[in-house]
């Protein structure tokens, strides 16, 4: 296996600390995590420093207020939310955070800055009681400048979130999403968004990089400052270094541009992702003023018809999957810990490509993509002017659009991951005059701040339409048209082609021009991971109203590859045998047997199959009570030539297999109770095999945690799988053996939340009392601020209870 999950996540936490630390704008950098009290509804006066907070609860920051269970206990899924299949059945509404911050005499004179990554939506912040800014769409990064308006001593922030629903075609969650921090600075500093590390030129021998940035003062004189680049390595070492002195005028800026050769540059790329830290140091008369890091990578990138996309002049094929924001049991905060798990699972099953849809990335998932080597198509908007929602951004974008691209693109652009700017998906002008003149403004405002990156939008209709719209962009991205690549190729001979979404169920389809026709580039399937919202979309079909997809109480899309607790479903397996990666080469799986369907009323939904998003209806169990003696249809995925099948070290035929077959070959088996085994050949020798055994009752709980330690910051998350095994240690996977479990956590972390992927289970995500599906759940643990042991127990009735011990440790001894 190339790629070990468990190695990849384990390696995460440190990664992520090191790229919070040195990441873009990082100067004195303080999190906001802590210390903020919650409030529902509408709320007189909760802008006001003197207002009664103290029945408020406290939450812990990033915060998704649509997942918390109501007053009286009980789960906030509703039948009748009025985001409807759209949401997940959950609510959005009116919410307010609060924060008393405490400053020094010191601190309450220097330069403040608050800096929300996200805060979905509609957001009016108030300081002390003074409206301070306000922030429209629910996904872009902004700062507000507190400079002279805070005091020393107890500083009141408040937040007013307004979100009114139906705002979003998928679940998008309510409240300070992502992470909250105050960026503490001298009068003289460098602008925390105008720092920009491009690479000019690289190859084994020589990286030129080019530095720029703004230098900022705010004191009522001018100064004479000596801004110093260094380049350092991984390892510690500085490998390139500039200096370049200037006078900047009172209450005015200077922008540098400074060139750095580095020798024998380690190159990032998908297979390589080596990372350099740009270390910024600001003086005046000699004293350092200002000192800000940001993490990078020295890499080029060229995409065109004849190469394709390449990095460091070798092509990457885009072995690529579509995501969502929302972290399941946590909701839709983006916790960074959360965010990074999902790029690490992907990365594990053989993904190297991310689209973010269809709104800007986070950073934490940026700061993955950039540590595991994940290319990134960061998306800006799902709609332009014209709305898909009656209360979505189409409300605010003519008034927004432009701080939101410069957001996209200042937050995005320092990430070596990031390989295209995506302007739109699906936009309702797509096509038209109006449609191309949106396209080209937006594509004009992204090169105003980065011209090192192809633009381009995801376009659902055939052509000649399309060609209105991807006349304005670098790539073509293409939803559910690959029909189109070889036709549109010969009218359209340099245009760069990929699919921006595909279907599971036709992988082979999908994948099967990349790489024989160089024009095409890769392949997005929707989804990689499951998500919450868009109810029943991988399951039931396709309507074309969209007004019947998965009634209450389903929840999820349940179209992902990856399922919401990180289990790989039958459709990631077969990906990896499609794209040749050798990490299970070789899979099979059970087709569900006629007239027991996994979950109920699969026909009623079936109007227009063409559009499933789902793989066949397939299992990696061979336990099938009452179905004995009948034939079961079993599908083997291979890379190998040649797979052969076993039932009990019986054969049941060998086959070839290859493009002719797809890459899979189907069996019928008369089901009996016992070892189904199928092994690979390659030139006539077995290469590699899969078992599925047949389960007995469960005996046992088999409990894994991600993590041993975390850091007491309150921020770091620990997941603990719990799956059910017999006697014989084999996982039961019949869901008629699935068991309710009661999550504790006690010590030094709390219960963050737990799930099971079951995409009809409404229950609680947060109270840790949940039932297996498929024999398996997941809890998500928090550390506390304080170090020491964090016990969890797993409990469930007839069975010995689960445990695991994770550490909290302080910052200083990890």
């Amino acid at each position: 296996m190339t790629h070990s999950p468990r190695r990849l996540l384990q390696l995460l936490p440190l990664a992520l600390a090191i790229a919070l630390a040195c990441g873009p704008a990082a100067a004195e950098r303080r999190s906001l995590s802590q210390d903020w009290l919650f409030g529902a509804g509408e709320l007189a006066g909760a802008e006001q420093p003197g207002f009664d907070d103290s029945g408020w609860r406290r939450v812990v920051v990033p915060h998704d207020f649509g997942i918390m269970d109501r007053p009286d206990g009980t789960p906030p899924f509703d039948a009748k939310a009025v985001g409807g299949q759209d949401a997940g059945y959950l609510p959005g509404g009116i919410g307010w955070y609060r924060r008393h911050m405490k400053l020094d005499a010191a601190d309450a004179a220097r330069v403040l800055r608050l800096q929300f990554e996200a805060v979905y939506m509609d957001a009016d912040i108030w300081l002390n009681g003074t409206h301070v800014a306000r922030h429209r769409y629910g996904y872009t990064a902004f700062g507000v400048d507190l400079t002279g308006k805070v005091k020393a001593g107890d500083n009141v922030i408040a937040v007013r979130v307004n979100h009114v629903d139906p705002s979003s075609r998928w679940y998008a969650g309510s409240g300070l999403i992502r992470p909250v921090t105050l960026e503490v600075l001298d009068p003289v500093h460098i602008a925390p968004d105008s720092v920009f590390v491009s690479t000019r030129s690289a190859t084994a021998d020589r990286g030129e990089v080019e530095a720029r940035a703004t230098v900022s003062n705010r004191a009522a004189r001018p100064v004479r400052v000596e801004v110093t680049s260094q380049v350092v390595g991984a390892d510690g070492a500085t490998v390139a270094t500039a200096r370049q002195a200037m006078t900047v005028a009172a209450r005015g800026s200077a922008d540098i541009a400074q060139g750095l050769a580095v020798a024998q540059p380690k190159l990032w790329s998908p297979d390589a992702p080596n990372l350099y830290t740009l270390v910024q140091e600001v003086r005046v008369d000699g004293v350092v003023k200002d000192v800000r890091r940001t993490r990078f990578g020295i890499r080029t990138l060229t995409v065109d018809a004849q190469n394709g996309l390449r990095v460091n002049g070798r092509r990457y094929d885009l072995r690529g999957g579509n995501i969502h924001h929302d972290n399941y049991m946590l909701g839709a905060a983006g916790a960074p810990d959360a965010d990074a798990r999902k790029v690490a699972l992907m990365k594990a099953a053989g993904y190297n490509a991310i689209r973010s849809a269809h709104n800007p990335a986070s950073q934490a998932t940026l700061d993955a993509a950039d540590e595991l080597g994940m290319l990134v198509i960061d998306e800006a908007f799902d709609m332009w002017r014209k709305e898909k929602r009656a209360a979505d951004y189409a409300r605010f974008f003519d008034a927004n659009w432009q701080q939101d691209i410069d957001s996209l693109v200042v937050s995005g652009r320092n990430h070596p991951s990031v390989v295209m700017w995506s302007v739109g998906n699906e936009i309702p002008e797509q096509g038209s005059k109006e449609g191309a003149a949106i396209a080209r403004q937006l594509k004009e405002r992204i090169r105003r701040l980065d011209t090192t990156r192809p633009v381009t939008q995801g376009v659902n209709m055939d052509g000649p339409d399309n060609a209105v719209q991807f006349a304005e962009l670098d790539v073509a991205g293409y939803n559910y048209r690959v029909h189109l690549f070889e036709k549109e190729h010969g009218t359209h001979p340099q245009r760069v082609m990929y699919t921006s979404e595909s279907t599971s169920k036709d992988a082979f389809r999908y994948w099967d021009p990349v790489g024989r026709m160089p024009w095409v580039i890769g392949d997005f399937v929707w989804t990689a991971v499951d998500y919450i919202g868009e109810t029943g979309i991988g399951w039931m079909g396709y309507t074309k109203d969209w007004k019947q997809l998965g009634p209450y109480p389903w929840n999820l899309a349940y179209s992902g590859e990856i399922d919401t607790t990180g289990r790989k479903r039958p459709a990631a397996y077969y990906r990896q045998v499609l794209w040749g990666t050798g990490i299970d080469p070789v899979a099979a799986f059970v087709e569900q047997p006629a007239g027991t369907a996994d979950l109920p009323d699969r026909e009623l939904f079936a109007e227009h199959p063409e559009l499933d998003w789902s793989l066949h209806d397939l299992h990696p169990s061979w336990t099938w009570t009452g179905q004995e003696g009948r034939p079961l249809k079993v599908v083997v995925y291979s890379e190998f030539p040649e797979v052969e099948l076993f039932l009990d070290g019986r054969s049941l035929g060998r086959r070839s297999v290859g493009r002719a077959t797809e890459y899979k070959a189907d069996y019928s088996v008369t089901y009996a109770p016992g070892r189904l085994l199928a092994v690979g050949y390659r030139d006539g020798k077995a290469a590699g095999q899969w078992e599925l055994r047949t389960a007995g009752a469960p005996a046992a709980v088999q409990v894994q945690v991600d993590r041993a330690t975390v850091r007491a910051n309150g921020e770091d998350l620990a997941y603990v799988t719990v799956e059910l095994v017999d006697a014989n240690g084999t996982p039961v996977y019949a869901r008629a053996d699935d068991r309710r479990f009661t999550v504790t956590v006690r010590g030094a972390g709390t219960l963050a939340g737990a799930g099971n992927g079951n995409p009809m289970d409404a229950s609680s995500l947060q109270s840790g009392v949940r039932t297996t599906f498929h024999g398996r759940l997941v809890a998500v643990v928090r550390a506390g601020l304080q170090a020491g042991p964090i016990d969890v127990t797993l409990a469930t009735d007839g069975l010995p209870v689960g445990r695991v011990r994770v550490d909290a440790v302080s910052s200083s001894t990890r």
